[in-house]
């Protein structure tokens, strides 16, 4: 655990950070050509298939685990 002088240098770079950081780089405003609705539909399609393809690993993963089981590498018996 860090001691109380750490915790207060942390706190006080992220306080300066804050307040020095220019505002206008945090504007919403758009920066070229990725902000077309057809970019936006590219990038939800491929949080989908990367959600999907996450799921069906999860799925597989734990039909694999009941089937041991459920003594797999973090079943606990080491």
């Amino acid at each position: 655990m860090p001691g109380p002088a750490s915790r207060a240098a942390a706190l006080l770079a992220w306080v300066l950070l804050l307040v020095l950081a220019p505002a206008g780089a945090a504007a919403a405003r758009q920066t070229g050509s990725a902000d077309g609705p057809a970019d936006v539909a590219l990038a939800v399609g491929l949080t989908c298939a990367a959600a999907l393809a996450t799921g069906l690993w999860l799925r597989a993963r734990h039909r694999r685990d009941a089937e041991a089981g459920g003594r797999g590498p973090e079943g606990g018996d080491r």
